[in-house]
């Protein structure tokens, strides 16, 4: 088969796959993913004709994929170092997959990882801003797992700042949106531990109610 041929075909198979799990997932559809494939089939075809050289699919697809997910790479960089406690260097990561003008869905993933990182560094309303602008303007609309995972961040930096009625919607929002998920699940634990210290706060204020009622003034 011609070599040209088999880059484009190698490439169409791309998009096709990286596409149809980007539906199953029911991520926005992205024109600028399509037309960085072409971009680099293109060159790499263009390259081919040139030097008279045969680029191999093998090596097409690498590039192509190092193109692709740049962000989602960096964004797997980051939470590494986040895990390992290097924040500002997480922080520094983050930032630099922005500045690779990612993709409609990559760039959700990676401010939903910053919003993470700066409620576990402490900066609610930040992380809080980050959140609630991507659950109300994000285009293309966010998936189901994101969403959840948006909801349940949000809900978290909600209640570490004392508000704990809109903690308590966006808990039961992230049951809803992804039932039976791991945000469900932390979800539903989140809400169950919040009902218990609230009966336990209850129990006290009682408790004390009737030891104040109990003395006399003798």
């Amino acid at each position: 088969m011609n070599p040209h041929l088999l880059l484009i075909l190698t490439a169409l198979l791309y998009m096709l796959m990286v596409g149809g799990l980007s539906a199953l997932r029911r991520e926005g559809f992205s024109l600028q993913f399509v037309v960085e494939v072409i971009a680099v089939a293109g060159l790499l075809v263009a390259f081919s004709l040139v030097t008279g050289s045969v680029v191999h699919p093998v090596i097409f697809l690498i590039v192509t994929y190092l193109v692709t997910m740049r962000a989602r790479l960096l964004v797997d960089l980051g939470n590494l170092l986040a895990r390992r406690g290097h924040h500002q260097q997480a922080t520094n990561v983050y930032g630099l997959a922005l500045q690779l003008k990612p993709d409609g869905p990559s760039r959700q993933i990676v401010s939903l990882n910053q919003a993470v990182g700066q409620i576990q560094r402490g900066q609610l309303a930040q992380a809080i801003a980050v959140l609630e602008s991507l659950l109300t303007d994000s285009q293309p609309q966010l998936s189901p797992k994101h969403e959840a995972a948006a909801r349940y961040n949000l809900a978290v930096g909600y209640r570490r700042q004392g508000n704990e009625a809109k903690a308590v919607i966006e808990f039961n929002k992230t049951i809803d949106v992804m039932p039976g998920s791991l945000y469900a699940s932390s979800a539903q634990i989140a809400l169950d531990k919040g009902k218990q210290q609230k009966r336990s706060l209850e129990g006290q204020k009682r408790e004390n109610d009737r030891s104040e009622s109990g003395k006399g003034d003798g």
